[in-house]
């Protein structure tokens, strides 16, 4: 899915925005989609750009997994193992 991009320029008010952005947000919501806002401001006049970015299942996914808190063994010098089997 492509972010769904609000501009606060095009409603009447702020408030109207921030209903739109927040009436999107509930429909994703609802669909059991995941995503992402973010609240972008324009360079030009300050406006606010509100984003929210859908989040593809296979996406999150294909994400690195954090590694494993596991301890790793550390490995001996080649000079330490000489010592060990002398």
């Amino acid at each position: 899915m492509s972010p769904i991009v609000i501009l606060e320029t095009d409603y009447e008010t702020i408030d109207d925005a921030i209903a739109a952005k927040d009436a999107y947000a509930a429909d994703l919501t609802n669909q059991g989609i995941p995503f992402q806002q973010q609240t972008l401001y324009r360079a030009t006049d300050g406006a606010r750009v509100f984003m929210i970015t859908p989040i593809e299942p296979e996406a999150e996914a294909d994400e690195p997994r954090r590694a494993s808190s596991k301890s790793r063994t550390r490995r001996t010098s080649p000079q330490r193992r000489r010592d060990r089997t002398q």
